[in-house]
C-alpha cells in the first residue's frame, strides 16, 4: 500500500503582500462618476431648450452634446407617445418633457 502524501503550500502563494493591500485601502475615491459637461454658446442652450420643450424631448439635449441624456430622454419620449393610448405612457411622456426642460436650463445656466 502506497503512502499518501499531502500536498504542501507554500504560505507566500497564498497571502498577498501587505503593501499591496495597503495600496488599495488608501486609494481615494471618486466624488462623482459623470463627466463635466463642456461649455455652449447661449444661442445653442435656447435652441436646445426650445427643441426640447417644443418639439420633442431629447432633441436639443443631442444637438447640444449631451449624447447619453438626449437618447434616454428621446427613447422615453417615443415609447411613451404609442403607450399614451393606454393611459401608461402620459406619465412617461411628462417625465421625458420634463427631464428635457430642465436639461434644457442647466444649458442656459452652463453657457452664463
Amino acid at each position: 500500500m502506497a503512502k499518501k502524501r499531502a500536498k504542501k503550500t507554500s504560505k507566500r502563494s497564498t497571502r498577498t503582500p501587505a503593501r499591496a493591500t495597503r495600496h488599495f485601502a488608501l486609494a481615494p475615491q471618486p466624488t462623482h462618476t459623470h463627466k463635466p459637461h463642456h461649455k455652449i454658446s447661449q444661442g445653442l442652450a435656447i435652441g436646445a431648450l426650445l427643441l426640447n420643450v417644443l418639439v420633442l424631448p431629447g432633441i436639443g439635449s443631442l444637438i447640444a452634446g449631451r449624447i447619453t441624456e438626449g437618447i434616454l430622454q428621446l427613447l422615453l419620449a417615443v415609447i411613451g407617445i404609442p403607450l399614451s393610448f393606454i393611459v401608461i405612457g402620459i406619465p412617461l411622456v411628462l417625465a421625458a418633457w420634463i427631464w428635457g426642460l430642465v436639461t434644457g436650463i442647466q444649458l442656459i445656466q452652463q453657457s452664463e
